[in-house]
């Protein structure tokens, strides 16, 4: 068959062109407003990854309003939570070096200038550098008096306030002269107790499942006859409450488009605690099964208890060669007690960076009792010691709050308790005697006062059901987790800033 010659290579050149030239314009279209949004997303990850967090936060917002005029919900929402994850970076830092220097001038007038100099140093107080400028943590007038106890007592002795050591000492020393006690679990208390959530309807999206995970005390050797009187309102809650588990949880889930009035949620409760007493034959523990699940679970590396090269050094700097276990750990807490000072924690900014409790008090020499706790865990455990921080309330007469503590794990005995806050707190005290400092630190390795309120056995438990997006102090259980995707507000800090505990003792 005859053809002209050229005919078919121009029309298939045409036709190509046509295409391409289609193409081109269609995808360009798309590309342009979908290369916009992604753009300012990108810009906010790269300003993210460099700590300019407050641009970062402005150019995920653009980002969103972008996505939302394109109709991309789901790429909205991300751009929002990624908002929310700058602001909680910054919560915890609202000064600025300006601001933290009136601060120590009013706190401290008496101090002199020499003295107060290094305090705006470089790595003496929790700074942040968020867009080029160093931020200040909240409670770092506080820090500075705990770094310094001399300035500790004059304001414990101006505020007329009493020490844990104070409160405590007709617990701790009543065996002081004679020896200690053979009961393991003795003088209980009996505790009633009662969370309550209550949220301004106007708080609250219009529609949507509130989703919250409720904090209750669980089932322990020495926490028992736990009981969950109620919850109300009944009809919200999911999953009833895991007394029997590792971490307290009453899981509900609120229908918005329902909810007319304020939100009221509350949890009452009971519950029996016990003080805890052991007394060692330390020459005879037996040996680790490292083979069961207990010793496996508790000598991992986790998000919060982690085993750097770092701290797995430091443990065995610490414990030479002792390989007796309950030696081994005594040797931790008191090079805890002894070298690691107090100091409030940003755990917030730490959580949502992912940035281990343990290593950070490794770095600093220093954390609160929960990062003290963690600490010690990921020492023991880099020395194939099972070791957990469990977390929940203190109840010390005055001076009641959110506590964690720690547990190492002897064969034969079971778990024992460590609380190194508590024991460092003898050093606050005014008026101890240094024997009386001593015993109140030795009673804390082995022994437990009755003022405790445990919600979980360990700061790395995942929750039940798992939330689909990210939470608020990912860490301590002490508060209510929130999720809830029709929110544009931080659902999580509306719940923490409207929550409470009330725990008190009651008669038989």
């Amino acid at each position: 068959m005859n053809k002209k010659p050229g005919i078919g290579i121009s029309v298939g050149i045409i036709v190509v062109c046509a295409i391409v030239t289609v193409a081109m314009f269609t995808g360009c279209t798309a590309e342009e407003t979908q290369s916009n949004a992604d753009k300012l997303y990108s810009q906010a990850e790269e300003y993210y990854s460099k700590a300019y967090y407050n641009t970062a936060y402005d150019l995920y917002s653009q980002a969103r309003d972008e996505y939302l005029e394109m109709g991309d919900e789901q790429k909205a929402r991300q751009s929002l939570l990624e908002m929310f994850k700058m602001k909680w970076i910054t919560l915890e830092f609202p000064y600025n070096e300006s601001e933290a220097e009136e601060l120590i001038m009013e706190n401290f007038p008496n101090v002199s200038q020499d003295r107060r100099e290094p305090w705006l140093a470089e790595g003496y107080l929790q700074t942040l550098t968020s867009d080029g400028e160093k931020l200040y943590f909240w409670a770092f007038v506080s820090n500075i008096r705990f770094l310094n106890l001399d300035l500790m007592h004059e304001y414990l002795k101006a505020q007329n306030k009493s020490s844990f050591l104070d409160l405590g000492k007709d617990v701790v020393f009543r065996d002081y002269n004679n020896s200690k006690s053979e009961q393991r679990y003795t003088n209980p208390i009996n505790y009633s107790g009662k969370g309550i959530l209550n949220i301004p309807r106007s708080q609250l999206p219009g529609t949507g499942i509130l989703k919250l995970w409720i904090p209750v005390p669980i089932e322990t050797e020495s926490q028992v006859d736990v009981a969950i009187i109620s919850v109300t309102p009944e009809e919200y809650l999911k999953n009833s409450p895991s007394i029997e588990d590792d971490i307290g949880i009453a899981y509900l889930e609120v229908p918005l488009d329902e909810l007319e009035e304020d939100l009221n949620i509350s949890v009452q409760f009971k519950f029996t605690r016990f003080e805890r007493h052991f007394t060692f034959d330390y020459t005879n523990v037996e040996v680790y099964d490292t083979e069961s699940n207990l010793y496996k679970q508790y000598t991992k590396s986790f998000k919060n208890i982690k085993i750097t090269p770092q701290i797995r050094e430091k443990a065995q700097d610490i414990v030479g060669d002792e390989e007796n276990p309950f030696l081994a750990a005594k040797k931790i807490y008191e090079y805890i007690v002894g070298n690691v000072s107090y100091n409030r924690m940003p755990h917030v900014m730490l959580s949502t960076l992912s940035k281990p409790e343990s290593f950070y008090v490794h770095e600093n020499l220093r954390g609160d009792c929960a990062a003290q706790s963690m600490y010690f865990c990921a020492l023991c455990r880099a020395e194939g010691i099972p070791a957990r921080a469990c977390g929940g309330l203190q109840l010390f007469p005055e001076l009641g709050g959110d506590h964690f503590w720690a547990e190492f794990y002897l064969p034969d005995y079971g778990w024992v308790p460590v609380d190194v806050f508590i024991a460092e707190s003898a050093d606050w005290d005014l008026d101890a005697a240094n024997g009386e400092r001593e015993f109140w630190k030795e009673f804390y390795f082995g022994n437990l006062d009755a003022y405790r309120f445990v919600i979980q056995k360990d700061a790395d438990l995942p929750l039940d059901p798992m939330p689909e997006e990210p939470i608020v102090f990912s860490t301590v259980r002490q508060f209510p987790a929130a999720v809830c995707n029709t929110s544009v507000n931080d659902i999580g800090m509306t719940v923490f800033s409207n929550w409470e505990f009330r725990v008190k003792p009651i008669d038989d």
